[in-house]
């Protein structure tokens, strides 16, 4: 079971909206991280939702089948478990995300505090950046190295 944190920011300034996510084994080892520029301008909750539908679609391409997916947007990840109705903003996008995620044989959505979610956080920051995106497979940013062992300090004090 791998665990994928999401997270999407806007940056207005720059009329774009970024993705960040990160994928670890079990034993929290960094499998590989992807940074994606958007450029559209949308608003906090539809990036947050294209987070979820753009991490789903690379899970396809990576051939990954069971794993928890945890976002820090309240109202996209209770969307995606079905237990709110989305916002209209975004309930295309959510529609089809539930349905990429029946592919899988098993997908856990699980809302995380915006602290428990800060790695990915720093790959949408890093996403303004770039050009279009950057994956990276089992190796680690050096922009994410300190990141990542504050963020197992703070995991093991929790």
């Amino acid at each position: 079971m791998f665990k994928i944190n999401i997270d999407g920011a806007v940056f207005a300034d720059q009329k774009v909206a970024v993705v960040g996510a990160l994928i670890r084994d079990e034993e929290g080892n960094v499998i590989g991280a992807l940074s994606k520029k958007i450029s559209a301008p949308l608003k906090a909750v539809e990036i947050e939702a294209k987070a979820v539908e753009v991490r789903l679609q690379f899970d396809k391409d990576l051939s990954i089948q069971d794993f928890i997916l945890e976002g820090d947007s309240f109202l996209v990840i209770n969307a995606m478990k079905e237990l709110s109705p989305p916002p209209s903003s975004v309930a295309a996008i959510i529609s089809s995300s539930l349905l990429v995620s029946q592919e899988f044989r098993q997908v856990v959505f699980s809302h995380v505090r915006r602290q428990g979610n800060r790695l990915a956080h720093l790959l949408a920051k890093y996403a303004s950046g770039i050009n279009d995106f950057s994956v990276w497979l089992e190796e680690e940013r050096c922009f994410l190295n300190q990141a990542l062992i504050q963020d197992v300090t703070y995991s093991s004090l929790v």
